[in-house]
């Protein structure tokens, strides 16, 4: 399926109403002053007054291209007891709460539920440990299959918990040319998270 590039000015047109847009420019960025990043491109970070289906409830979302072309989504200090994001309008199946004891399988079927609210498949393609942000960590790569128009996203994500707070960052884009295009951007900034948990 070939992707439109009105859809990305389609989906701004959309949000233009319920959100703002600020401009990410390149340097050290810090997401609720304790998630540090240094960013090597601009991006463009939406002010959230309503859940985005693609990230519902993250601290903060990013994109380059447009929010249905691509996705960075941080969830920052998420504490024990607390879901990963919020539920979307209209959804009545609640979302499981966080725990500082979950493994890094379990945080991962914690993403998985929050992305497919929206009836969206999601297939995990590899789960392993690494770093994050100076911590022993997690990372995982996923596909989703949009319900909304059947494109398929492929996904790459890190994590870690540290003081029973979970910290993730998640990357989406359509697996036909925007995964690839953005990536190599986005590797490095997941590299050079520091966390400064409280």
């Amino acid at each position: 399926m070939r992707l439109k590039p009105w859809l990305a000015a389609a989906a701004l047109c959309a949000l233009a109403g319920c959100a703002q847009i600020v401009k990410v420019e390149p340097g050290q960025v810090t997401i609720k002053e304790t998630l540090k990043l240094t960013t090597t491109s601009a991006w463009n970070r939406f002010e959230l007054q309503f859940p985005l289906s693609v990230a519902p409830g993250a601290s903060e979302v990013w994109t380059q291209d447009g929010i249905t072309l691509d996705a960075l989504a941080f969830f920052v200090g998420v504490a024990q007891g607390q879901t990963l994001g919020s539920a979307l309008p209209g959804v009545s199946k609640k979302l499981p709460p966080f725990r500082g004891t979950m493994t890094p399988g379990e945080i991962v079927e914690l993403y998985e539920q929050l992305v497919t609210q929206d009836g969206s498949a999601f297939a995990l393609k590899r789960v392993a440990p690494g770093r994050f942000g100076g911590q022993p960590g997690f990372r995982f790569e996923h596909t989703i299959t949009r319900k909304s128009d059947n494109v398929l996203l492929k996904g790459v994500a890190q994590g870690a918990v540290v003081k029973d707070k979970l910290y993730l960052v998640a990357f989406t884009a359509p697996s036909i040319y925007y995964y690839d295009r953005h990536l190599p951007q986005v590797e490095p900034l997941m590299a050079s998270a520091e966390i400064r948990a409280p």
